[in-house]
Protein backbone atom coordinates (compact mmCIF):
# COMPACT_ATOMS: atom_id res chain seq x y z
CA UNK A 1 0.00 0.00 0.00
CA UNK A 2 1.18 3.49 -0.88
CA UNK A 3 0.53 6.65 1.10
CA UNK A 4 0.10 9.98 -0.66
CA UNK A 5 2.93 12.18 0.56
CA UNK A 6 2.43 15.84 1.45
CA UNK A 7 3.72 18.40 -1.02
CA UNK A 8 2.70 21.34 1.17
CA UNK A 9 0.25 23.27 -1.05
CA UNK A 10 -2.44 25.45 0.43
CA UNK A 11 -5.84 26.34 -0.99
CA UNK A 12 -5.64 28.19 -4.29
CA UNK A 13 -6.68 31.82 -4.50
CA UNK A 14 -8.60 33.58 -7.27
CA UNK A 15 -6.32 35.49 -9.68
CA UNK A 16 -3.35 33.28 -8.74
CA UNK A 17 -3.53 31.12 -11.88
CA UNK A 18 -0.84 31.19 -14.57
CA UNK A 19 -1.99 32.26 -18.03
CA UNK A 20 -2.43 29.62 -20.73
CA UNK A 21 -3.71 29.83 -24.29
CA UNK A 22 -7.24 28.93 -23.19
CA UNK A 23 -7.42 31.77 -20.66
CA UNK A 24 -8.66 34.48 -22.99
CA UNK A 25 -11.79 36.08 -24.38
CA UNK A 26 -13.98 33.45 -26.05
CA UNK A 27 -16.36 33.45 -29.03
CA UNK A 28 -19.84 31.91 -29.44
CA UNK A 29 -18.39 28.74 -30.98
CA UNK A 30 -17.86 25.56 -28.96
CA UNK A 31 -15.93 22.36 -29.50
CA UNK A 32 -16.95 19.19 -27.69
CA UNK A 33 -14.82 16.11 -26.91
CA UNK A 34 -15.37 12.96 -24.87
CA UNK A 35 -13.42 10.38 -22.87
CA UNK A 36 -14.32 7.47 -20.60
CA UNK A 37 -12.49 5.44 -17.94
CA UNK A 38 -13.44 2.62 -15.59
CA UNK A 39 -14.77 3.67 -12.19
CA UNK A 40 -13.38 0.43 -10.71
CA UNK A 41 -9.88 1.47 -11.80
CA UNK A 42 -10.31 4.86 -10.14
CA UNK A 43 -11.56 3.18 -6.96
CA UNK A 44 -8.59 0.79 -7.01
CA UNK A 45 -6.28 3.82 -7.01
CA UNK A 46 -8.32 5.43 -4.23
CA UNK A 47 -7.99 2.33 -2.06
CA UNK A 48 -4.31 1.76 -2.83
CA UNK A 49 -3.29 5.35 -2.15
CA UNK A 50 -5.64 6.11 0.74
CA UNK A 51 -7.35 9.07 -0.89
CA UNK A 52 -10.75 9.89 -2.45
CA UNK A 53 -12.36 9.26 -5.82
CA UNK A 54 -12.59 13.01 -6.41
CA UNK A 55 -8.88 13.50 -5.73
CA UNK A 56 -8.01 10.68 -8.15
CA UNK A 57 -10.25 12.25 -10.80
CA UNK A 58 -8.53 15.61 -10.30
CA UNK A 59 -5.15 13.88 -10.58
CA UNK A 60 -6.19 12.26 -13.88
CA UNK A 61 -7.37 15.65 -15.14
CA UNK A 62 -4.08 17.21 -14.05
CA UNK A 63 -2.07 14.54 -15.85
CA UNK A 64 -4.13 15.04 -19.02
CA UNK A 65 -3.68 18.82 -18.83
CA UNK A 66 0.06 18.35 -18.33
CA UNK A 67 0.32 16.24 -21.51
CA UNK A 68 -1.78 18.76 -23.42
CA UNK A 69 0.31 21.73 -22.27
CA UNK A 70 3.63 19.95 -22.84
CA UNK A 71 2.57 19.10 -26.39
CA UNK A 72 1.68 22.75 -26.92
CA UNK A 73 4.98 23.90 -25.39
CA UNK A 74 3.18 26.06 -22.83
CA UNK A 75 3.45 24.14 -19.54
CA UNK A 76 3.52 26.70 -16.68
CA UNK A 77 6.13 26.35 -13.93
CA UNK A 78 3.49 26.59 -11.20
CA UNK A 79 0.14 24.90 -10.57
CA UNK A 80 -2.96 25.49 -12.62
CA UNK A 81 -6.04 26.59 -10.69
CA UNK A 82 -9.44 24.94 -11.14
CA UNK A 83 -12.85 26.09 -10.00
CA UNK A 84 -14.48 22.98 -8.50
CA UNK A 85 -18.25 23.21 -7.92
CA UNK A 86 -19.41 21.94 -4.52
CA UNK A 87 -22.96 20.95 -3.60
CA UNK A 88 -24.14 22.70 -0.42
CA UNK A 89 -27.64 21.26 -0.50
CA UNK A 90 -28.75 19.88 2.88
CA UNK A 91 -31.66 17.89 4.25
CA UNK A 92 -33.51 21.07 5.22
CA UNK A 93 -33.93 22.05 1.55
CA UNK A 94 -37.24 20.72 0.25
CA UNK A 95 -37.27 22.26 -3.24
CA UNK A 96 -35.97 20.41 -6.28
CA UNK A 97 -33.38 23.05 -7.20
CA UNK A 98 -29.63 22.56 -6.99
CA UNK A 99 -27.57 24.54 -4.48
CA UNK A 100 -23.98 24.83 -5.61
CA UNK A 101 -21.01 26.79 -4.34
CA UNK A 102 -17.39 26.53 -5.52
CA UNK A 103 -13.86 26.17 -4.22
CA UNK A 104 -10.52 26.90 -5.87
CA UNK A 105 -8.11 23.95 -6.14
CA UNK A 106 -4.53 23.78 -7.39
CA UNK A 107 -3.81 21.29 -10.17
CA UNK A 108 -0.02 20.72 -9.97
CA UNK A 109 0.62 20.02 -13.64
CA UNK A 110 4.18 21.32 -13.19
CA UNK A 111 5.16 18.24 -11.12
CA UNK A 112 6.78 15.40 -13.08
CA UNK A 113 5.69 12.41 -10.98
CA UNK A 114 2.03 11.34 -11.04
CA UNK A 115 1.99 10.26 -7.37
CA UNK A 116 3.46 13.61 -6.34
CA UNK A 117 0.66 15.32 -8.25
CA UNK A 118 -1.96 13.21 -6.48
CA UNK A 119 -0.35 13.90 -3.09
CA UNK A 120 -0.39 17.62 -3.73
CA UNK A 121 -4.02 17.49 -4.86
CA UNK A 122 -5.10 15.57 -1.76
CA UNK A 123 -3.59 18.16 0.56
CA UNK A 124 -4.77 21.05 -1.59
CA UNK A 125 -8.39 19.90 -1.69
CA UNK A 126 -8.37 19.42 2.08
CA UNK A 127 -7.10 22.98 2.56
CA UNK A 128 -9.65 24.29 0.05
CA UNK A 129 -12.49 22.52 1.89
CA UNK A 130 -11.37 23.97 5.23
CA UNK A 131 -11.25 27.52 3.88
CA UNK A 132 -14.54 27.03 2.02
CA UNK A 133 -16.24 25.88 5.23
CA UNK A 134 -14.68 28.71 7.23
CA UNK A 135 -16.17 31.28 4.84
CA UNK A 136 -19.53 29.55 4.92
CA UNK A 137 -20.57 27.06 2.30
CA UNK A 138 -23.64 29.08 1.32
CA UNK A 139 -21.91 32.47 1.11
CA UNK A 140 -21.93 32.64 -2.70
CA UNK A 141 -25.53 31.42 -2.88
CA UNK A 142 -26.80 33.99 -0.37
CA UNK A 143 -24.88 36.80 -2.05
CA UNK A 144 -26.17 35.86 -5.51
CA UNK A 145 -29.78 35.73 -4.28
CA UNK A 146 -29.66 39.41 -3.30
CA UNK A 147 -27.69 40.67 -6.30
CA UNK A 148 -29.73 42.10 -9.16
CA UNK A 149 -29.64 39.82 -12.26
CA UNK A 150 -29.67 42.82 -14.62
CA UNK A 151 -26.55 44.18 -12.92
CA UNK A 152 -24.78 40.86 -13.48
CA UNK A 153 -25.89 40.78 -17.11
CA UNK A 154 -24.72 44.33 -17.78
CA UNK A 155 -21.38 43.67 -16.09
CA UNK A 156 -20.89 40.49 -18.12
CA UNK A 157 -21.62 42.29 -21.40
CA UNK A 158 -19.18 45.05 -20.50
CA UNK A 159 -16.50 42.53 -19.47
CA UNK A 160 -16.86 40.62 -22.74
CA UNK A 161 -17.17 43.67 -24.97
CA UNK A 162 -13.99 45.23 -23.57
CA UNK A 163 -12.04 41.96 -23.79
CA UNK A 164 -11.06 42.34 -20.14
CA UNK A 165 -10.23 38.64 -19.77
CA UNK A 166 -7.09 39.33 -21.81
CA UNK A 167 -5.98 42.16 -19.54
CA UNK A 168 -5.62 40.56 -16.13
CA UNK A 169 -4.36 37.34 -14.61
CA UNK A 170 -6.93 34.53 -14.96
CA UNK A 171 -9.35 34.13 -12.07
CA UNK A 172 -8.81 30.39 -12.64
CA UNK A 173 -7.68 28.28 -15.59
CA UNK A 174 -10.76 26.07 -15.99
CA UNK A 175 -13.77 24.52 -14.31
CA UNK A 176 -13.57 20.84 -13.28
CA UNK A 177 -16.74 19.20 -11.99
CA UNK A 178 -17.17 15.59 -10.85
CA UNK A 179 -20.80 14.51 -10.55
CA UNK A 180 -21.88 11.14 -9.11
CA UNK A 181 -24.45 9.41 -11.28
CA UNK A 182 -26.60 6.27 -11.00
CA UNK A 183 -25.15 2.76 -10.96
CA UNK A 184 -28.34 1.33 -12.48
CA UNK A 185 -29.57 1.60 -16.09
CA UNK A 186 -31.77 4.49 -17.20
CA UNK A 187 -34.36 4.32 -19.98
CA UNK A 188 -36.25 6.77 -22.16
CA UNK A 189 -39.20 5.50 -24.16
CA UNK A 190 -37.95 1.96 -23.74
CA UNK A 191 -34.46 2.77 -25.05
CA UNK A 192 -31.58 2.16 -22.65
CA UNK A 193 -29.10 4.94 -21.99
CA UNK A 194 -25.74 3.33 -22.74
CA UNK A 195 -23.54 6.35 -21.98
CA UNK A 196 -23.87 9.96 -20.94
CA UNK A 197 -21.27 12.68 -21.48
CA UNK A 198 -21.95 15.76 -19.33
CA UNK A 199 -21.13 19.30 -20.45
CA UNK A 200 -20.69 22.48 -18.43
CA UNK A 201 -20.31 26.18 -19.27
CA UNK A 202 -17.24 28.08 -20.43
CA UNK A 203 -16.72 31.80 -19.98
CA UNK A 204 -14.36 34.62 -20.82
CA UNK A 205 -10.99 33.87 -19.28
CA UNK A 206 -11.81 30.16 -18.84
CA UNK A 207 -12.26 28.73 -22.31
CA UNK A 208 -12.47 25.06 -21.32
CA UNK A 209 -14.72 23.11 -18.97
CA UNK A 210 -14.20 19.49 -17.90
CA UNK A 211 -17.21 17.72 -16.40
CA UNK A 212 -17.16 14.09 -15.28
CA UNK A 213 -20.16 11.93 -14.42
CA UNK A 214 -20.30 8.31 -13.30
CA UNK A 215 -22.84 5.94 -14.83
CA UNK A 216 -22.96 2.16 -14.36
CA UNK A 217 -19.30 1.75 -13.48
CA UNK A 218 -17.86 4.18 -16.03
CA UNK A 219 -16.64 7.75 -15.57
CA UNK A 220 -17.73 9.74 -18.62
CA UNK A 221 -15.75 12.90 -19.38
CA UNK A 222 -17.31 15.78 -21.28
CA UNK A 223 -14.91 18.48 -22.44
CA UNK A 224 -16.26 21.66 -23.96
CA UNK A 225 -14.02 24.45 -25.21
CA UNK A 226 -14.01 27.53 -27.39
CA UNK A 227 -12.07 26.50 -30.54
CA UNK A 228 -10.51 29.96 -30.86
CA UNK A 229 -8.58 29.37 -27.62
CA UNK A 230 -8.43 25.54 -27.68
CA UNK A 231 -8.58 24.38 -31.30
CA UNK A 232 -8.07 20.67 -30.56
CA UNK A 233 -10.13 19.73 -27.53
CA UNK A 234 -9.66 16.10 -28.59
CA UNK A 235 -5.96 16.37 -27.76
CA UNK A 236 -7.00 16.93 -24.15
CA UNK A 237 -9.65 14.20 -24.24
CA UNK A 238 -7.17 11.73 -25.73
CA UNK A 239 -4.80 12.37 -22.81
CA UNK A 240 -7.30 11.23 -20.14
CA UNK A 241 -6.78 7.45 -20.50
CA UNK A 242 -2.95 7.73 -20.61
CA UNK A 243 -3.07 9.90 -17.47
CA UNK A 244 -5.00 7.16 -15.65
CA UNK A 245 -2.62 4.49 -16.93
CA UNK A 246 0.36 6.55 -15.73
CA UNK A 247 -1.12 6.76 -12.23
CA UNK A 248 -1.90 3.05 -12.04
CA UNK A 249 1.58 2.10 -13.21
CA UNK A 250 3.16 4.41 -10.62
CA UNK A 251 0.98 2.82 -7.91
CA UNK A 252 1.98 -0.69 -8.98
CA UNK A 253 -1.50 -1.63 -10.18
CA UNK A 254 -2.59 -3.58 -13.26
CA UNK A 255 -3.21 -1.55 -16.45
CA UNK A 256 -6.63 0.09 -16.66
CA UNK A 257 -9.53 -1.40 -18.59
CA UNK A 258 -9.96 0.24 -21.99
CA UNK A 259 -13.19 2.16 -22.56
CA UNK A 260 -13.34 3.27 -26.19
CA UNK A 261 -15.59 5.71 -28.00
CA UNK A 262 -16.26 6.37 -31.67
CA UNK A 263 -15.31 9.93 -32.54
CA UNK A 264 -16.26 12.10 -35.51
CA UNK A 265 -16.14 15.86 -35.75
CA UNK A 266 -18.47 18.43 -37.27
CA UNK A 267 -17.51 22.10 -37.26
CA UNK A 268 -20.44 24.45 -36.77
CA UNK A 269 -19.95 28.14 -37.46
CA UNK A 270 -22.55 30.92 -37.10
CA UNK A 271 -21.58 32.36 -40.48
CA UNK A 272 -22.60 29.14 -42.23
CA UNK A 273 -26.13 28.83 -40.88
CA UNK A 274 -27.52 28.44 -44.39
CA UNK A 275 -25.22 25.61 -45.36
CA UNK A 276 -26.94 22.75 -47.16
CA UNK A 277 -24.95 20.37 -44.94
CA UNK A 278 -27.41 21.09 -42.14
CA UNK A 279 -27.11 22.91 -38.80
CA UNK A 280 -24.24 24.98 -40.13
CA UNK A 281 -21.94 21.96 -40.41
CA UNK A 282 -18.99 22.98 -42.57
CA UNK A 283 -16.44 20.27 -42.12
CA UNK A 284 -15.91 16.68 -41.02
CA UNK A 285 -12.48 15.83 -39.65
CA UNK A 286 -10.95 12.40 -39.31
CA UNK A 287 -11.02 11.47 -35.64
CA UNK A 288 -8.45 9.65 -33.49
CA UNK A 289 -8.54 5.87 -33.61
CA UNK A 290 -11.30 4.69 -31.29
CA UNK A 291 -14.21 2.33 -31.66
CA UNK A 292 -17.48 1.40 -29.96
CA UNK A 293 -20.08 3.61 -28.35
CA UNK A 294 -20.63 6.01 -31.25
CA UNK A 295 -21.07 9.58 -30.07
CA UNK A 296 -20.14 12.46 -32.39
CA UNK A 297 -17.76 15.24 -31.52
CA UNK A 298 -18.90 18.58 -32.78
CA UNK A 299 -18.53 22.31 -32.72
CA UNK A 300 -21.73 24.08 -31.77
CA UNK A 301 -22.68 27.71 -31.58
CA UNK A 302 -24.64 29.34 -28.80
CA UNK A 303 -27.51 31.73 -29.17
Amino acid sequence: RHDARSQGPKAALPLSAPRTSFNATISRRRRIAYAAVSLDDVKALKNELGTTVNDVVLAICTGALRRFLVDGEELPDRPLVAVVPVSVRNDEVTTGSNQVSAMFVQLPSHLDEPLDRLSAIREGTQSAKEEHNALGADLLINWAEYAAPNVFAAAARFYTGMGLANRHRPIANLVVSNVPGPDFPLYLGGAELVAGFPLGPVMDGMGVNVTIMSYRGVLYWGIIACPEVMPRAWDLASAVAPALEELMEAAGLAPPRAISILEAEAVVDPSDGGSDQGAGATDIDEAPEHTAIGFPKADVVGS
